[in-house]
This record gives structure tokens, sequence and C-alpha cells, in this order.
């Protein structure tokens, strides 16, 4: 199916999101935090990443930033994690490139409805 790139510093919620995107037949690929995320996306071409908000070295805002900058990254759709949305962080995470946004605790039914949208699978 897809090749996804997680993006969290949380390891129990890196462990859910990959049983969950196994068992719909994708391959999780790996990051501990933002900067290491980035250059995973380089390494890896995923093709969607899920990317937690709230991390240490590089959170999530940032790290978005630097995938729409760099060419291999910028049209790699993007889907946010975090436990403290609101409107307005849905807004900004937008206008920034974000093409979903998906509040923590995760619902993976939502979750995997966008992922299967925002690939067209």
């Amino acid at each position: 199916m897809a090749n996804i790139l997680v993006i969290d510093d949380d390891p129990a919620i890196r462990d859910l999101l990959t049983i969950h995107m196994e068992d719909a037949g994708h391959t999780v690929t790996h990051a501990v935090n933002g900067q290491d995320g980035i250059g995973q996306a380089g390494r890896s071409h995923p093709d969607l990443i899920i990317l937690d908000i709230n991390m240490p070295v590089m959170d999530g805002t940032r790290v978005l930033q630097a995938l729409r900058g760099a060419p291999e990254t910028s049209k790699v759709p993007v889907i946010a994690l975090s436990a403290v949305g609101g409107t307005q962080m849905r807004d900004d995470m937008h206008q920034m490139g974000c093409d979903g946004f998906v509040d923590k605790p995760i619902n993976f039914d939502v979750l995997c409805g966008k992922i299967k949208k925002l690939l067209d699978l």
C-alpha cells in the first residue's frame, strides 16, 4: 500500500501507529524527534508523514516548515497529531501546508480515513 513515516517522540504512540498502519497493509518507518524526522523523510521517501506537534529537539511546526521547504518532501502529505489541538493550531498548521489533523488520543478510524483520502486508496 503506502510507505508511512511516523515522527513522534513517544514510543507508545509510535508502536500503536505501527501496529495499526501495518495491519492496514502499510510499511512504517520511524523518527524519534523532528530533526531525525527530516533526515528520515529524505532517506525513506515516504508516501505520507504522520507528525506529532509537541516534541523535543524540533517541534512539529518547524518540521513541517522544513518539509515544505525541501523539494523532495514539499508535496508529501502530512497529517499532524496533537494532544493540545484547537481551532487556531489547526488553522496555523493548514496554512503552513499540513494536509490533515488528528487529535490525541488518536481515533484510528478517523486517522485511517484521512490516510485513505490523501493517498486515494
